[in-house]
């Protein structure tokens, strides 16, 4: 499933505004990406989208119940009514002379909001309900298959800062496609489902290989255990205290529990392709391996950077953001394809406000390479405020967004950090008064100027540091200009 066009009247900062999204005739590829300055109102144009989206989640639930409905607040100020229409394509089974078939449609949906209480559009049910024809399809693929593909729709906006990994399962906690859902659209985000969900598939995981174990001789895993407690440390505060066998079960019990999953996994393989699945996406992207719950004392999540093993909460904050980012995406496609080969290869619309949050400009750079290496098929509508981003693939849709016109962008795929700022940010690449010096020095150099040329290096010299590109850039200029009015100069002398 793909969105192609998003059309917000009086909504926000917009009065009429229409987006489609890539992939288009022109760009093939599934990445949309906003630019623009603070306010412009990129978020909105997320925000708007992951609303309308939410009808599609709630009727995909139930047929009769609704979404997330715009506010007052949504509405463009002086104006009492704000609309936000949706339209879709997807491949859809269609009911046809009393038989399904399966084909492409397209389909959209209208939502409203308005300022007068007691007044609400009379069309409002059947904008909506336009969604149901594609909702109807997926009901009825879902009846014939309860592993049937659902399409992820998720939404991330910069508030995901990653407080806490929390790894508890609690006796409620339940997993199904359709909890993929959960949380996934709202204005704030938390990741504590995806941690959940790793602890919990890790423990199925573990107890299969467990299971297998038990197949070893009893005899041959006692003297092991004994040998392990002879070796064992004291737990701090009983080391200088001799405890008898029994006494030291309790200490020992996590300890040979996690000795054994360990020791016994890698003779009996356990295929949990979902989980594989997540542990090879977030590896691919941050390069941590062995990713794994620690079940000792606080059960925590490990993982191993340059050799070494950390707790999840001894990260950064941006290699947690980027890590808990790329497991969330990646677990809700694993629950929602669960008959896939591989379930990241499944379809949606997956939303990240400032995708470049917390990132160095190195994983800046080929940070939409790998989203879309790791997600082949899911369509990202991104913001940014990073040259290193936009200029990472030639098939990106590019707009900028300025005091709410929206304008389609060329393309800087290749282009230096530079140029990208200069041409799509429209921001100087140095101080300006620095800029206006280098640009007297060019004026004077043009003019054969020379000493005035050499009194502004002078003074830039002495603020500058010697290796400042731009300053080699125009001594190097000069020197070229003094020495080819020399050589003029001197020919001239010889013809006279």
């Amino acid at each position: 499933m793909k969105v192609k066009r998003l059309h917000l009247q009086n909504y926000g900062r917009f009065e009429d505004l229409k987006i489609d999204f890539a992939p288009t005739a022109e760009k093939t590829g599934n990445v949309t990406v906003i630019v623009g300055n603070n306010g412009a109102g990129k978020s909105q144009i997320l925000q708007a989208l992951a609303t309308s989206l939410s009808w599609f989640i709630a009727k995909l639930n139930d047929e009769n119940a609704d979404g997330v409905e715009l506010s007052q607040s949504d509405i463009k100020n002086n104006t009492h009514l704000s609309s936000v229409k949706t339209s879709i394509e997807d491949l859809s089974c269609i009911e046809r002379n009393k038989k399904w078939v399966e084909e492409s449609i397209q389909a959209d949906w209208k939502i409203d909001a308005t300022t007068e209480k007691k007044f609400r559009p009379a069309t409002y049910g059947l904008r909506v309900n336009r969604l149901s024809k594609v909702i109807r399809s997926y009901i009825y693929k879902f009846k014939k298959n309860e592993e049937t593909s659902l399409p992820i729709f998720a939404y991330y906006p910069v508030e995901r800062i990653i407080r806490s990994t929390p790894v508890e399962v609690s006796d409620d906690f339940v997993n199904n496609q359709f909890t993929a859902y959960d949380n996934a659209l709202k204005k704030s985000v938390n990741f504590e489902s995806f941690f959940s969900w790793f602890r919990e598939r890790e423990d199925i995981e573990n107890e299969k290989i467990v299971n297998s174990a038990k197949s070893v001789e009893t005899q041959n895993e006692s003297a092991l255990i004994k040998s392990l407690k002879s070796n064992f440390e004291y737990p701090i505060g009983e080391r200088n205290k001799k405890l008898s066998e029994d006494e030291l079960d309790p200490f020992m019990s996590d300890f040979i529990k996690e000795f054994r999953i360990n020791f016994f996994s890698q003779y009996y393989k356990v295929d949990d392709k979902l989980l594989s699945s997540v542990r090879q996406s977030i590896e691919f992207f941050t390069s941590f391996k062995n990713i794994h719950i620690r079940r000792q004392g606080t059960p925590t999540m490990i993982v191993e950077k340059d050799g070494e093993e950390l707790d999840v909460n001894q990260l950064s904050q941006g290699e947690k953001s980027l890590f808990a980012l790329v497991g969330d995406i990646a677990h809700r496609l694993a629950l929602l394809n669960p008959s896939l080969d591989n379930p990241l290869e499944g379809e949606g619309v997956v939303m990240i406000d400032e995708v470049d949050l917390h990132l160095h400009p190195k994983w800046q750079h080929d940070l939409i390479d790998k989203l879309v290496a790791t997600f082949p098929n899911v369509q990202f509508i991104l913001t940014t405020h990073s040259p290193h981003v936009i200029s990472d693939r030639n098939d990106i849709l590019l707009y900028s967004l300025d005091d709410g016109e929206l304008t389609k962008m060329p393309n800087v795929y290749g282009e230096d950090a530079n140029t990208v700022l200069t041409k799509i940010f429209d921001v100087d690449i140095r101080d300006s008064k620095v800029e206006e010096q280098f640009n007297v020095i060019r004026r004077a150099i043009s003019n054969q100027d020379y000493p005035t040329a050499e009194i502004y290096l002078a003074e830039l010299a002495e603020k500058l540091p010697s290796d400042h590109l731009e300053l080699l850039k125009c001594r190097l200029l000069l020197a070229q200009a003094k020495l080819g009015s020399s050589i003029n100069n001197e020919s001239s002398h010889a013809k006279d």
